[in-house]
């Protein structure tokens, strides 16, 4: 029922409660390296060899997207989250990670690849450690510059390498400056971006406000089911996708772990902003205080789907990205759900939080390290 691409303890990712479908999330190969500053490794279909890292390069995708920083108003970033582990893995607080941090403007979702579980190892607890380290380190940068987001990630799997951590995880980071949020994505956790905008169609009295989508990211997958990761032994050769986006004040950043993207359509999560906002955006009400039920809201619903494992006639993002590959798969599938929304706000230059001599020891607002 479980395979892997490369030598090593096997760690797919199990879809629980579905033994026929023989589908499972499969694991690189994690053994140590012997530079731990680096952090890297060789991918696990080919032998250990040093990678010199790359700067990462911005992909240019739209207008929205900009390589420099820009120099407009300053944005600041408010922030809810959800996490509702798998039932199985409640008693030990799941297998996702993620915080939010407002004085920094960052945030970051990872999930640990539970096949690790197999070899006695609490893929969580590599998820939580990895994502507490990265924010360790964007927290260390200076007060007027932006954090290398690659750098973090990457100096985050050395500590855990130098701890002897073993366990594989996802990852996905993101940092707001000025008008641009920079985004690094290792794996199949997702982001969208969605911003409020006029539907008008005939016969309503009145436009409504939808939202709309401006960014969505893509998975990073060497086949079906199986996503780049970090580990605490080996790490993939593949370089994380990194891009930036240019937002404006009210938009909203959602980020999710695979649990949340594998079991929503983009658009039914639209539709589940649209209808906890929507009202408030017509009346011109405060959004922040509905952030928190709007990440519940989202984290339930794609868990009420990944329990319809049996439902045959219920369509998923994952069950298509099987039909894709030829496998046969219907219904949900019952995982670990995170979501971390950011409201983009304005404000002014003297409002923002300050850095100061070791503050980057201090935690996250939110998270579950």
């Amino acid at each position: 029922l479980k395979h892997s691409p490369g030598s090593g303890p096997a760690c797919g990712r199990a879809m629980h409660g579905r033994a026929s479908n023989a589908i499972w999330r499969c694991s690189t190969a994690l053994g140590a390296h012997a530079s731990a500053a680096s952090g890297l490794a060789a991918r696990a279909v080919q032998p250990t060899r040093r990678l010199v890292p790359v700067p990462p390069r911005c992909r240019g995708m739209s207008d929205f997207i900009v390589v420099g920083s820009q120099k407009g108003d300053a944005r600041r970033l408010e922030f809810a989250a959800a996490c509702i582990p798998h039932p199985e893995k409640v008693k030990r607080g799941g297998e996702d990670a993620y915080f939010a941090c407002p004085d920094s403007r960052s945030f970051g979702i990872a999930d640990g690849v539970g096949g690790w579980g197999d070899s006695g190892v609490d893929p969580g607890l590599f998820a939580r450690s990895l994502l507490r380290l990265a924010h360790q380190e964007i927290r260390g940068a200076l007060p007027e510059t932006v954090a290398n987001l690659q750098e973090a990630l990457f100096t985050a799997a050395a500590g855990l390498i130098e701890e002897r951590l073993e366990g594989g995880s996802t990852a996905l980071l993101g940092q707001l400056s000025g008008e641009t949020v920079s985004i690094l994505n290792l794996g199949d956790s997702g982001l969208i971006v969605l911003r409020p905008a006029l539907r008008n169609r005939p016969g309503l009295e009145q436009p409504l406000l939808f939202p709309r989508v401006v960014f969505r990211s893509s998975d990073q997958t060497h086949y079906f089911n199986c996503p780049y990761q970090l580990g605490g032994s080996t790490v993939p050769h593949e370089a994380p996708d990194f891009v930036r986006v240019r937002v404006r004040a009210g938009d909203l950043i959602i980020a999710g772990t695979d649990g949340v993207f594998d079991n929503l359509f983009d658009h039914q999560v639209q539709a589940i902003v649209a209808r906890h906002l929507g009202g408030v955006w017509r009346s011109g009400d405060e959004v922040e205080p509905h952030l928190g039920a709007l990440a519940m809201s989202i984290a339930e619903k794609a868990q009420h789907i990944g329990r319809q494992e049996d439902h045959k006639d219920i369509i998923t993002p994952f069950a298509l990205s099987a039909h894709s590959e030829g496998l046969a798969f219907r219904g949900g599938k019952l995982d670990d759900t995170t979501v971390v929304i950011g409201l983009v706000c304005s404000c002014e230059d003297d409002a923002l939080d300050h850095h100061f001599p070791g503050d980057d020891q201090k935690l996250p607002r939110l998270h579950n390290f």
